[in-house]
C-alpha cells in the first residue's frame, strides 16, 4: 500500500480508532506465528443473516412508504390546483430575457408550490437512515459478540468503528443532495416545451426516481458493507454472498 493511498485513507478515518488499528496491525506484524486456527476469521453467519434479511426488508418497507408519499402528494397538489399554478407560472418564466431574474422566479415559483413537498422527500431518505442505523448497530453488537478477542480477530472490526465518522458525512451529503437535486430539475422542468397540463406530474415523477433511487441505494450499500464485513477474511474461498444483488 502506498505512502500517499494510506494517507488519505487515514484522512476519512478516526484518528483516535486509526491508533487502535494500528496497534493491532503492528501486533500481527510482530506475531505471525499466532495467527488464528479458525478457518475464517472475524466471520459472523448471525450477523450476516441479520443485514441479508433486514435491509432487504427495510428497502420494501420504505419502497411502499415512498408510494404512499407520492399518492399523498399528487392527491395535495390536485386539490389546490398546483398543476396551474405551476404551468402558468413556467409560461411566465419563459418570457423572461435575464438569466438571473429568471433564476429567481423560478426559485419563488419552487418555494411557492413544491418546496413542502421536497421538505417531505428528504425526511423520508432521513428516516430510512434513522432506521438503517439502528439495524446496523444491532448487526454491529452481534458481529462484535462472535469476534475472538485477539488481534488478528479485531482487525476488521477496528477498520469499521474508524469509517463511522466519515459513513456520517457521506450520508449527511445525501441528504443534503435531495433540495439540491429538486430545485435544479424544477427550473429544468419548467423550461421544458412539455404541454404546460403535464410539467407537475413530469416534475413529480422525477423527484419520485430520484428518491427511490437513493433510498434503494442506501440499503443495499449497508447490506453489502455488511455481508462484506461478516464474511471475515480467510485463506481459502469464503461461502458466505456478498449482500443483496
Amino acid at each position: 500500500m502506498s505512502k500517499n493511498f494510506s494517507s488519505e485513507l487515514a484522512k476519512c478515518m478516526d484518528p483516535a480508532l486509526v491508533i487502535v488499528l494500528s496497534e493491532h496491525l503492528s501486533w500481527v506484524a510482530e506475531h505471525p506465528e499466532d495467527f488464528p486456527r479458525s478457518e475464517h476469521i472475524s466471520q459472523s453467519e448471525a450477523a450476516w443473516h441479520i443485514a441479508s434479511n433486514g435491509f432487504l426488508e427495510l428497502e420494501n418497507e420504505f419502497a411502499n412508504r415512498l408510494t404512499e408519499w407520492r399518492e399523498k402528494w399528487q392527491q395535495r397538489f390536485e386539490t389546490e390546483n398546483v398543476a396551474q399554478i405551476v404551468a402558468s407560472g413556467a409560461e411566465t418564466i419563459k418570457q423572461i430575457t435575464n438569466a438571473k431574474e429568471r433564476e429567481r422566479q423560478s426559485k419563488n415559483l419552487y418555494l411557492g408550490t413544491v418546496h413542502l413537498m421536497i421538505g417531505d422527500a428528504q425526511k423520508h431518505i432521513v428516516t430510512l437512515n434513522s432506521r438503517a442505523e439502528l439495524l446496523q448497530e444491532k448487526v454491529r453488537k452481534t458481529w462484535h459478540k462472535n469476534c475472538p478477542n485477539d488481534s488478528y480477530s479485531k482487525i476488521l472490526p477496528s477498520m469499521e468503528n474508524a469509517f463511522q465518522n466519515h459513513e456520517e458525512t457521506f450520508f449527511s451529503d445525501v441528504k443534503e443532495s435531495v433540495p439540491r437535486y429538486a430545485m435544479q430539475e424544477f427550473a429544468a422542468t419548467i423550461n421544458t416545451k412539455k404541454e404546460s397540463g403535464l410539467i407537475l406530474n413530469f416534475y413529480l415523477s422525477k423527484v419520485y426516481r430520484y428518491v427511490s433511487k437513493t433510498s434503494i441505494n442506501l440499503c443495499k450499500f449497508y447490506s453489502k458493507k455488511w455481508a462484506l464485513y461478516a464474511r471475515g477474511f480467510s485463506s481459502r474461498q469464503n461461502i458466505l454472498p456478498l449482500g443483496m444483488p
